[in-house]
C-alpha cells in the first residue's frame, strides 16, 4: 500500500532538509502518538547522518511497547531538490510486522522562503496492510501539522 502526502513549510529548503535530519524535531512531531527512545547507540545524535543506522524502541501513547526499528536515513541533495529516504524497518514487535516500510520525503523550493514537502510512504504488512495504513495516515497528517508549525522558526 501506498500513499503521498504534500504540506508546504513556511521555510527554505536547507533550513527543512537540516531539521529532516534533527532527532529532536523528528522526536516532537511524533508526539504524543508516538515516542523513541535510543537503543543503538544508547543516545541519539546531534543529527541523523546518510548511511548510518540508529536502533530505536517505539512507545505508542507514551506506555503501548511497539517494538524496536531501525533508522536508516538516506539523504540527496541537488539544486532542484532535497530527498530524505529511510531505509530502516521495524524490527520486533508489531513495528516487525511490516514487511517493506519505504518512506521518503523530498522538498522543493515554492518561493524564497516557501518549501513543499513531499512525504512518500509505501509498506507492506500482510492482512493488516489496510489497518496499518489507517494509523499511517493518521500519524502523517498529525506529523505535517505540526512540522508546518516548527518550521516558523527554522
Amino acid at each position: 500500500m501506498k500513499f503521498s502526502l504534500k504540506v508546504t513549510l513556511p521555510c527554505t529548503v536547507p533550513d527543512a532538509f537540516l531539521q529532516l535530519h534533527n532527532p529532536v524535531v523528528f522526536r516532537r512531531v511524533s508526539r504524543p502518538f508516538l515516542g523513541f527512545t535510543a537503543v543503538n547507540p544508547p543516545e541519539f545524535p546531534t543529527h541523523y547522518v546518510s548511511g548510518e543506522s540508529y536502533v530505536v524502541r517505539v512507545r505508542a501513547l507514551g506506555f503501548m511497547p511497539l517494538g524496536t526499528q531501525e533508522i536508516n536515513p538516506v539523504s540527496h541533495m541537488d539544486l532542484e531538490s532535497c530527498s530524505f529516504r529511510d531505509n530502516g524497518r521495524g524490527l520486533s514487535g508489531s513495528l516487525g510486522v511490516v514487511t517493506n516500510f519505504q518512506h521518503t520525503m523530498t522538498l522543493t523550493a515554492a518561493g524564497p522562503r516557501s518549501a513543499v514537502l513531499t512525504d512518500e510512504l509505501e509498506w507492506d504488512a500482510g492482512a493488516l496492510t489496510p489497518l496499518f495504513g489507517i494509523g499511517f495516515r493518521l500519524f502523517w497528517s498529525w506529523r505535517h501539522l505540526v512540522m508546518k508549525r516548527l518550521a516558523k522558526n527554522w
